[in-house]
């Protein structure tokens, strides 16, 4: 039997994505819910590089119990992925020059930087 997240907990979801968006400075990405499930997975994301458009997908979360924990985590997730998409695709590109591959790979240091030491800070 299908485990789908209800339409108010894709909201639920929905808040997560914006909260992490903000979170990981994301606010250069255009971050929308598609139309179709996800499918044989609990949420995917397709990117649009171009446009700076990542659109999600809710799936079906199997054995895994649909709370808002098991959202939010999702959510940051296939954030997670929006988050690394330009390292991922520079570091693929055998044109891309060192200082691109540098420049991508300090981006994601800088950030892990700021949230960590915030958060072993208090």
């Amino acid at each position: 039997m299908p485990n789908i997240p209800t339409p108010e907990q894709a909201e639920l979801f929905a808040q997560s994505v914006r909260k992490w968006q903000q979170v990981l400075s994301l606010g250069d990405w255009r971050i929308e819910k598609g139309s179709k499930p996800a499918k044989s997975a609990m949420a995917s994301v397709e990117f649009t590089p171009a446009a700076r458009l990542a659109v999600y997908r809710l799936g079906d979360f199997g054995a895994e119990k649909v709370t808002p924990e098991s959202l939010d985590q999702t959510a940051l997730h296939e954030l997670l992925h929006v988050f690394l998409h330009d390292l991922m695709t520079v570091a693929q590109d055998p044109k891309s020059s060192q200082d691109e591959i540098e420049m991508q790979e300090h981006r994601v240091i800088n950030l892990l930087e700021k949230l960590l030491s915030k958060d072993s800070n208090g």
